[in-house]
Order: C-alpha cells, then structure tokens, then sequence
C-alpha cells in the first residue's frame, strides 16, 4: 500500500525498468499496476518538473542554445522530434537547421540531453539534475531503450483525463506548513499520485514559499498562488497566511450568492468585510455605476429621508429603467465595439452603429445574440457598415485576436507567428480562427459586406483564403478542438464563427469578468481579457457561478447587472476595518475608482449647473452640437473634446485596456482649464444662482457638497469652511468660487467609491 505523504516525499516516481520500460504504476483498490511507458509522460514530466520547458529556457518562442521544446510539453510530438531526429524549431518556415540528435543511441551516457543538465558539458540553464539521480537514470534508460516514442501505450488509450490538487485553498498561521497532494486521474478510471512528478511555483516567496515535493512554508501575511505544472496542464492552489486569526468571527448575512462566495472565502482568510455602507454612499455609487451620473441634490435628500427597507432595490429597479442606463451602456458598449469613423465615407457608418448599439442596450437585447450580430454582421446590417471599415482591423490575422480577446478573454495574438510561448495556444489554432474572416468583401464603396470563402463568387475575383505564413498552405476554418468547418458552410464562415463563440463557456465566463470588473475596478481574473493558466481566477467558484447564471438567464445583462448591484459585497462600505485594510483582491470593502473622461466632464457639468458645448468635426459639417449632449453621449472624432482627450478618453481604435493614467495635462486642466474655472463662475451656473438668490453661506455649501458628493459636509469640514468664510466676507463671491473649485478638484469627487 503507497502512503501518499512519503511518496509526495520522493525526488521522482519515472523510474522506467530497462526492460519493459514501465515508467509509472496507477493505484487502484490499493493494488499498483504497471502502466507502459510514454514520451509525454515520462521524458516531458521530467522537462516539466526541472523547468528546462520554461517558456525562459527551451520552451521559449526559440528555445535556448539551437534546442527547442514546446513550453510545458503540449506538443511531445515535435520535443521527440527535436531531441531523437534532430533540428530546430523556425519562425515562419519549416525549414530545419542542420540536424543533429540529442540522444546517442550508441553511446547514451554522451548524449547532449544528459551531458547539459548535469552540466558534464557547459550548459546555460545551469545543473538540473545530477549524474545517478532518478531523472538522469529515466532518460539514460530510455535512450539505451533505443528512445522509443511509446506508441502501443498511446493506442491502448489510457489517458490522464484531469489533475487535481489538493488542497486547493490553503489558510496557514506564519510560519505554517502544509503538504500538497496532486492526483492524475486516468481514462480508465485509476488514479495516481504525482506529487513528486510535478513543479510547483509561487508567485510571492514573501507569503509562502514550496519546495520541490509541494511543501509549502507560511512566510508574511498575505495571500498568493501556487502553479503546478505538468506535462501539458497548469493548475493551482491557493495560499493565504494569516498572522492574526479573529477570535469570534461574525456571522455575516448574505443578499444572494455572490456574498456567499465572496463572504466564505474572507471567514477562511480571516477577513472581516466593512460595514454596509451608508444610503449616502450607495447612492452615488449606483448612480454612477449603472447611469453615469450623479444624483441631484434633492434626490439626495429624498432618499436619505425615505424610511422604505426596499428603497435600495427600488431605487436599482428606476435607474435599470432610465434612458440615462441606456446613454451610459452604449457609451460604455461603444468603447467596447468600437464605434468609431475612419473617414467621411464612414461617418453615416458609425452612427448607423453606435444607434445599433444604444437600440441593443434599451431593448435589453440578449448578450449572445447581439455578439452574433455583431460577429458575422454582413450585407447592410449596422455593424457591417462600420466596423469593418476601421483600418486597424482589415485582415484576418488582425481581426480575429480582437474578437476573441473581447469575447471569449483570451490572448492569442502571440500565436500568429509559433505556438503561443506562454499558454496551449499552437499556431494552427490561430490560423484556424483567422481564416473564418477571410471571405469578407467590400462592395460599392464599402457599403455592403459579403462573406463567402473560397473563389468563384462572381465579386470574387481571388481565392479568399488565408495562407499559414510558416507552412505556406492553405488554411480551412477551424474551431478551437480542431474541428473543421464544412465546405457546404463556407457561404456564410462567420455566422457560424459566431455562433460557435456564443455557445462556448469562454463566453459567458469573459462577459460576466467583464461586467463585474465595472463595478468593482477589477475582474475576478484581472486583466479582464487575459485568462491564463498563469492568471487564474481569484474566486473561482464565483467566477463559475456568475456565468452559469448569465447563461442560465438567457444572457442577459440587466439581469446580471441587478444581481450584482444588490449584493452585499457591491454595497460594502470603503471604509476598512483593521483586518481588511490592506485587502486589494477578495472585495472586502469597497474601493476608489477613477472617473472616465466622459463620466467627469459630465459630473463637472452637473455640479456647475452650465452644459458643455461641443463642436462638430468639420467633416461631419461642423457647427455646435444639440445644447445639453453629455459627453457619453459623443464619439470621439466626431465630437473632438481637449478635456476627454487628456484625461484619456478611450479614441476606439483599440479595446479599452483599464483606467488611463493620470498625467501633467489634468493637473493643467485643473488649474486653468475652462471645465474647471469657466463653468465655476458662469453667470447661468449654480453658484450664480444661488448667489443671486442671496443664499446664505451654509446653504451654498451644502448644496454643492450633496450635488458633487452626494453628502452633507461633516461637522468638522462645515465648522472650519463656515469660519474661513465668515473671514473674508468682502470677497464673498470669490471665497465661494474656489470653494467650489476645491470641491471638484477633490479625489473624493473624481472617485467612484
């Protein structure tokens, strides 16, 4: 009987016996039984766990030192062909080098593959193993084996189906131990234990080291991630260490389940969430969140006065129902579908489909069907006349990494010229996916949009296919599991692209990271397009939930929003609490984000009470715009905007890549720009206003502090604001004007929080 503990313990388990080359045994009913030898499994297991298929070593784009192996071993087919034939990996041919073996089937103890890694001969990656360790007598066994690939294995079909690890969630006091176990588990339904076959890293040896068994040491408090690393497969453990338990954690109620995951997870790191926050904060909050503005000062008072336990929910249910949500999610969609003008051929274009996008979000339009419309849009359709005009996005290789970045969150762009140097993304996968767009065609001064592949099509002059810049072949279209599109499909490639995107978990699970990444400043995989193995989820489960939910409701957004601005976590106070302070990842409280550029030029005109004026570009016939268009309402080139401009408003010529950074041309704005200063002092604005009405001084200030900050100054701010103004009582108007001034250039003011 294997105790797995002691087993975990062991240096390597890929002992390959020289004369059956038996390199594992599987555990079933407590029996071992021999399971035949593979080359994935036992030469790239040792690749693995030794790091020489780091995407830093031979695993790179180009490998290191002429050798070349596919990072992590996803593709032990061409590592054995590099290692026994010979030869080396190219970028954009297939062309080898001059070959040379590895392996020395005459003499295998000289094999480069033993001689580098136990640096008998001068070796880059340094000593990986030692001269009569396991590793070193795996591969020398193999090699006087005549270091054959392990073919009969392979067709008796006995598969690793998954890998677990167990724990997945560790919580440690300092300076606290915990074993890792990892599990294989086979077709055949046996199980093995791999934790010594395995490599293990952290991503901060500050909270918790492992060592090469998967031991891991409690270092400071804090929380990190493990990866484990096998042969084709990445996995991970979670680790907080925490340094103070508390003694009686509360019981914390829960509106749905979003607090129940986000609440266990804080009680098993010992976290407390922050207070509920006030009707105050929550009010301004959810304004802002699902309609881009703030709310007025009387509606302020109304809701701090209404006594309604349901006002909350009530008040989510009127904004869901706003044209103000409407103006605010186009904006927000806009930036994401990129409505835009290239040209003043195109201007009716991108009208024609930012309308498009405003109509799907006012009609609650069903998320997957307005990514298909928007995905396999051809003929005269909206997205058909302007998206496809954009000049950035003319040619397959461009055009399909967006679409899946945008909706599926994954990264695939650095697969256009090799196998993707960091995730199991090969170079055929990407030129499979590319060459669904290669059939669209321009027609009648880009008006109409046609899809056919192929040739023959009578405005079709050319073969539309696109050609893999390595091989030089043809590519048919293909999904992501290899599966090829039909010839008797090729009229319409797109649609069915589309289709097969909307009906993939991808989907949903990078729609709803998406969405709660608005909400909460961050995605539960964050950046929220770039899901990785080495990026993995900070709440899993919920992520999971999440989408199965969204899916399960019919892709609704609305729906997913309400379920996430009704939960406790997403109306937590910003206010920390002693064991949540340093919290930036598990929603304990809530945290400042930035104001876009349209969001805060839009609040400055709504505290000054005077509506900005925007000028038409010139080539969509210039002049004024309608008085009283918000800035969310315009597209950047045909509303040019100084202000949106420096405070990083998002142009669409790329999708939005997070919160621009600050700069020296908003510190400008500040002090001299007319969005700041002119707005201020205007003479139809509020200030002017309540001037003219002789308000008193405390009424003034509290008007402006519930119009910017939807609060009423606290006793300290409005005792010494009273008595600086009661100093300067000859300069009365002036005093106010950079009262006001202060108020709007607050962090408090150009934060959500």
């Amino acid at each position: 009987m294997i105790v797995k503990f002691a087993r975990a313990l062991l240096p390597s388990l890929l002992v390959i016996t020289s004369s059956a080359l038996l390199a594992h045994s599987a555990e079933e009913n407590g029996v071992e039984k021999p399971r035949p030898f593979t080359f994935a499994r036992a030469i790239e297991g040792i690749f693995t766990r030794r790091g020489c298929n780091d995407a830093t070593c031979h695993g790179g784009v180009k490998g290191r030192g002429g050798f070349k192996l596919s990072v992590y071993g996803l593709y032990p087919r061409e590592d054995y062909k590099w290692i026994v034939e010979g030869g080396t990996f190219r970028v954009l041919t297939t062309e080898d080098n001059p070959k040379y073996s590895r392996v020395d089937l005459k003499q295998p103890e000289k094999s480069l593959l033993l001689l580098k890694p136990t640096f008998s001969v001068p070796h880059g990656g340094g000593l990986r193993f030692q001269v009569g360790s396991a590793d070193y007598d795996t591969i020398l066994t193999w090699i006087r084996s005549g270091a054959p690939y392990g073919e009969e294995a392979e067709k008796q079909g006995v598969t690793v189906e998954r890998v677990e690890v167990s724990p997945k969630d560790v919580v440690l006091p300092a300076r606290g131990r915990q074993q890792l176990i990892v599990t294989a588990y086979l077709s055949n339904g046996q199980q093995e234990d791999i934790t010594g076959q395995v490599r293990y890293i952290t991503s901060d040896s500050a909270v918790a080291e492992v060592s090469e068994t998967g031991l891991i040491q409690a270092g400071k408090a804090g929380e990190t991630n493990i990866l484990i690393r096998t042969p084709g497969r990445t996995l991970s453990a979670d680790v907080g260490v925490v340094e103070k338990p508390i003694a009686k954690y509360p019981k914390v109620e829960a509106r749905n389940y979003i607090d129940e995951h986000v609440f266990a997870k804080l009680r098993k790191f010992q976290i407390l969430p922050s207070e509920r926050s006030t009707d105050q904060e929550f009010l301004r909050r959810v304004c802002l969140d699902l309609t881009g503005t703030l709310p007025p000062p009387q509606r302020v008072r109304e809701f701090m006065a209404d006594k309604d336990p349901n006002k909350r929910d009530r008040l989510i249910e009127i904004l869901l129902n706003s044209p103000e949500y409407t103006d605010y999610w186009g904006f927000r969609f806009g930036d994401l579908l990129r409505a835009t003008y290239v040209t003043s051929n195109s201007i009716k274009g991108a009208r024609a489909y930012q309308k498009w996008i405003t109509d799907s979000i006012a009609t609650n339009k069903p998320y997957d069907q307005m990514a298909r419309e928007r995905i396999g849009a051809q003929g005269y359709s909206a997205p058909a006349r302007n998206f496809y005009y954009i000049a950035e996005l003319t040619t397959p290789d461009v055009l399909m990494p967006e679409l899946i970045r945008l909706f599926m969150g994954r990264r695939i762009e650095c697969a256009q010229c090799h196998s993707h140097p960091f995730e199991a993304w090969s170079q055929n996968q990407y030129w499979g996916l590319a060459a669904f767009f290669a059939g669209y065609t321009e027609l009648r001064d880009s008006t109409l949009i046609i899809d056919v592949l192929g040739g023959g099509h009578v405005d079709q002059p050319k073969d539309m296919m696109v050609m893999n810049p390595r091989t030089k072949e043809k590519v048919v279209p293909a999904f992501l599991d290899g599966a090829r599109l039909p010839q008797s499909e090729w009229m319409d490639p797109r649609m069915h692209l589309a289709k097969w995107v909307t009906s993939h978990p991808y989907f949903a699970e990078a729609t709803v990271n998406r969405l709660w990444s608005f909400f909460f400043g961050r995605g539960i995989v964050d950046p929220v397009d770039d899901f990785r193995s080495t990026n993995p989820p900070t709440h899993p489960e919920l992520l999971e939930a999440l989408a199965k939910d969204f899916k399960g409701g019919g892709y609704d957004l609305k729906r997913l929003m309400r379920t996430i601005v009704q939960s406790r976590t997403y109306q937590l106070s910003g206010t920390p609490n002693e064991s949540n302070k340093e919290d930036k990842i598990d929603y304990s409280h809530a945290l400042p984000r930035p104001l876009e550029a349209a969001v805060l030029l839009d609040a400055i005109t709504s505290v000054t009470g005077v509506p900005e004026k925007f000028k038409l570009h010139p080539q969509v016939g210039g002049g004024d715009a309608p008085l009283g268009t918000r800035a969310m309402q315009t597209i950047a080139d045909i509303c040019p905007s100084q202000f949106m401009d420096d405070f990083g408003r998002s142009t669409r010529r790329a999708l939005p890549v997070g919160p621009p950074q600050t700069n020296l041309l908003e510190a400008l704005h500040m002090v001299t720009g007319p969005a700041y200063n002119d707005k201020i002092s205007s003479e139809s604005g509020r200030l002017s206003g309540l001037l003219k009405k002789d308000a008193p001084d405390e009424q003034i200030l509290d008007e402006f502090y519930l119009a910017a900050l939807t609060r009423f100054p606290t006793s300290e701010e409005k005792s010494q604001l009273m008595n600086f103004l009661a100093r300067r009582p000859s300069r009365r108007q002036e005093t106010l004007t950079g009262l006001v001034w202060a108020i709007i250039n607050s962090r408090e003011f150009a934060h959500n929080h």
